[in-house]
């Protein structure tokens, strides 16, 4: 989701501090390619965190009880539909049918556990290589994806989406010359696909627009930025976003393996880049985007701007791009230190145009400075008082369940055992009654 800017207007900074540098490894120039070093089991299985009961379980034990939830309910989606005792190809086939309805469904994680097994009963179909690929892509096991499509395409080079679904991934980690190389791929057996288009024309703007940039790599973060820049600047920052890295991961419990993209754009180059309003201090698009005069100006705003920025990422990557911006927002000033009586003040001044939070899940980057000033503060009082009612602990539980369960009000349900519409309208109501 494409939501996530930092207000730079009048009355919305905020401050923080900036400390000492960590290990970092340089690499000069575009030939360094990302190596991704494989994610935990248990940060995976975190990811699964939702359903019946999870009021009285932690830790492991909700890791348990929802994996076992999701494997019955996956089970049970599968077994719905399946021949009684026919031959391996028609199981197959019907496993990856039962496969594509949870994917349309965002239901990956038990997409991904129906793939597999058609992979397994018939592991010579690239067609179900594709659904598994996309399935591992989308629950950031990009590792296992490339493995996986590479595979497909090997058993039959023109199968469908599996060169789109390889430009997605190396999109996502940086490959920007070798994602467009798989969508051009794409592109050609599929002519008429819009939205391969958008993404070739995307992914070429950014090679264009980061002609002349190197990188750095840190322990959790690959960092571009312009040849000309003083390296000692971004020397700072990738060591100031790894210590983001371990204090928005403590607030979350939650600390990814794979890599973040960090581009840092010169001033004049961020709002073209990023197609964003000019009242953005950063932006969140699947890498993290920073304007270099906002994050080198003093030490305070800089970590204001990177746990921002961060949070957004870490929040992106916990619910699987599943959570309302809203949320999202809000928990971005939170974790940032925005001073608590800021969101009070913008609503009271503006008590009448206030609405409910359901009207909030979309994306803000289009809204003009008044209403996303308005917005963002929305957001931050009710992410306090959602905070408050039920705690960090299972606000984060809710972000877990949200990969697996899409559907914000069912999943809120289930996590908190209180209707979102109730919570929408008391917050609604009331604002900070709670």
């Amino acid at each position: 989701m494409k939501t996530r800017s930092l207000l730079q207007s009048k009355g919305v900074a905020g401050l923080l501090v900036l400390a000492g540098g960590l290990g970092v490894a340089w690499v000069v120039g575009q030939s360094g390619r990302i190596v991704l070093a494989q994610p935990s089991q248990a940060g995976l299985a975190a990811g699964l965190a939702v359903a019946q009961g999870l009021q009285s379980a932690t830790g492991q034990d909700v890791a348990r009880v929802v994996a076992e939830q999701i494997s019955a309910r996956a089970d049970s989606k599968l077994n719905a539909g399946s021949p009684v005792k026919t031959d391996r190809r028609t199981v197959a086939l019907s496993r990856a049918e039962t496969g594509w309805r949870l994917v349309k469904e965002s239901e990956f994680q038990g997409a991904m556990l129906a793939f597999t097994e058609a992979t397994e009963l018939f592991p010579d179909d690239a067609s179900f290589l594709v659904g598994l690929g996309l399935c591992q892509h989308r629950l950031f096991r990009d590792d296992l994806a490339v493995t996986t499509l590479e595979r497909a395409v090997r058993l039959d080079s023109s199968v469908g989406q599996a060169h789109k679904l390889l430009g997605d991934v190396d999109y996502r980690r940086g490959e920007i010359q070798t994602a467009i190389l798989h969508y051009e791929t794409a592109r050609r057996q599929d002519p008429n696909d819009v939205t391969l288009q958008a993404r070739l024309v995307t992914a070429q703007r950014e090679l264009q627009a980061e002609a002349g940039f190197d990188r750095l790599y840190s322990s959790h973060f690959a960092v571009r930025f312009e040849r000309s820049t003083d390296r000692r600047r971004v020397h700072e920052v990738a060591s100031r976003l790894e210590i983001v890295y371990n204090k928005v991961g403590r607030t979350f419990s939650y600390f990814p393996v794979e890599p973040f993209i960090v581009i840092l754009h010169p001033d004049r180059q961020f709002q073209d880049a990023t197609l964003s309003p000019g009242w953005a201090g950063g932006l969140f698009d699947g890498k993290i985007h920073l304007p270099m005069r906002g994050i080198t100006r003093d030490r305070q705003t800089t970590e204001k701007i990177l746990s921002h920025e961060y949070t957004h990422a870490l929040v992106d990557r916990l619910s699987g791009g599943h959570a309302p911006a809203w949320l999202s927002e809000g928990l971005a000033l939170y974790l940032e230190g925005r001073a608590d009586a800021w969101g009070r003040e913008v609503l009271a001044r503006h008590a009448a145009e206030v609405g409910p939070l359901n009207s909030l899940h979309g994306d803000f980057l289009e809204l003009p400075p008044h209403r996303a000033t308005l917005v963002y503060a929305q957001s931050f009082q009710a992410t306090k008082a959602l905070i408050r009612r039920y705690g960090m602990d299972r606000v984060r539980k809710l972000l877990q369940a949200l990969s697996v369960m899409p559907d914000f009000s069912s999943t809120f349900e289930a996590v908190f055992h209180d209707r979102y519409r109730d919570f929408d309208a008391a917050w609604f109501a009331g604002q900070e009654r709670f």
